[in-house]
């Protein structure tokens, strides 16, 4: 199948059917980052090898309005996109992204819930608690240390906006994490996370990007930070003495989708199978601790043992972020949040 697929695909482009060959290469645009940086080595440039179909890579930051913008205007210039789960949701309803095409792409070869209508998992990621512990031998353990100013004085660094944030702030106020979207899904329960961030407001740098914490943390600006973990995992074998609590673990997982509308609709659809396959991602977890929705990779033992901060191997320990609570919520609490910490 798939060497059909690439044969197909290559005869295409050389022939010049329509809707085959474009002007520009294939597009696939991503979060950036460590995680960007060894899938161009792996996963990208392995594609564009295989095939012989030209790959450019770009970075956005999950600004949603310029894809709507290219489906509404039909000048479509990326293809191949990462997405968050509630965006990957409200695009596939919106139509902004295309239906994927499960006769290219081996459905069974994800884990449950991860092969959508739209989308197909890409990499697990989480976002937890850490600080230097070449400056501060003992740190806060949990939220509510976290948010503890007295036995550990200092700043902290987290992540500019409510998702995240405010499951965070409510577990430092003792809700336990199965009861996180319960509680925060009533007015009640909004109030009551916002009052909790007004008691260490004045001591949080907001971060926008995920570089960010690790260079509070490393400059001495931020005592404790709440950061990526892939980014937190790749500063310790580098050498940094950073202590990762699992147990403040929230995650999710990032899917790959195409853009409505692309003009290279069929070699998205067959780079998509070609970099959630075993084989490409194995290469990559070689690079950087990846956490992959790929059922085989994710659950090899020599993986696991190689990297332990395989993401989806803490779900245990962590929040899964609610996807459904962020579509309904979302848009109200991001609006509050934006007046809130402009006060």
């Amino acid at each position: 199948m798939k060497k059909a697929i690439k044969v197909a695909l290559m005869a295409a482009v050389s022939l010049g059917l329509p809707g085959a060959a474009v002007a520009r290469d294939l597009t696939i645009v991503g979060f950036g980052g460590g995680y960007q940086d060894s899938a161009r080595e792996t996963l990208f440039k392995g594609f564009a090898e295989a095939t012989g179909i030209a790959v450019l890579d770009d970075v956005y930051n999950g600004e949603m309005a310029k894809i709507y913008g290219m489906v509404e205007t039909g000048n479509v210039s990326w293809d191949v996109i990462m997405v968050e789960a509630p965006e990957l949701v409200r695009g596939c309803e919106d139509g902004v992204f295309a239906r994927i095409d499960y006769d290219v792409i081996d459905k069974s070869k994800f884990i449950a819930g991860s092969a959508t209508d739209c989308g197909v998992g890409g990499t697990g990621w989480g976002a937890a608690m850490f600080y230097d512990q070449a400056r501060h031998p003992v740190g806060p353990a949990t939220f509510a240390q976290f948010w503890d100013l007295e036995g550990f004085p200092g700043m902290r660094a987290m992540r500019q906006g409510p998702k995240m944030t405010l499951e965070a702030a409510l577990m430092a106020d003792g809700v336990s994490m199965d009861q996180v979207y319960d509680v925060l899904s009533t007015d009640a329960g909004v109030d009551r996370a916002f009052a909790k961030l007004d008691e260490i407001k004045d001591h949080v740098i907001w971060w926008k990007s995920g570089a960010q914490p690790l260079q509070l943390v490393g400059s001495g600006e931020a005592d404790y930070a709440f950061g990526y973990t892939g980014r937190i995992i790749r500063a310790q074998g580098e050498g940094r003495a950073y202590a990762l609590n699992w147990n403040t673990l929230l995650y999710s997982i990032d899917s790959w989708a195409v853009v409505a509308g692309s003009p290279k609709r069929a070699e998205a659809m067959s780079m998509i199978d070609y970099i959630t396959d075993a084989g490409p991602l194995r290469a990559q977890a070689a690079l950087w601790p990846i956490s992959p929705a790929n059922k085989e990779v994710n659950a090899d033992p020599a993986l696991q043992e190689a990297n332990p901060g395989m993401v989806l191997n803490h779900a245990e320990e962590g929040l899964f972020i609610n996807t459904e609570f962020w579509i309904e919520h979302g848009d109200a609490l991001e609006a509050r949040f934006t007046a809130w910490a402009a006060q």
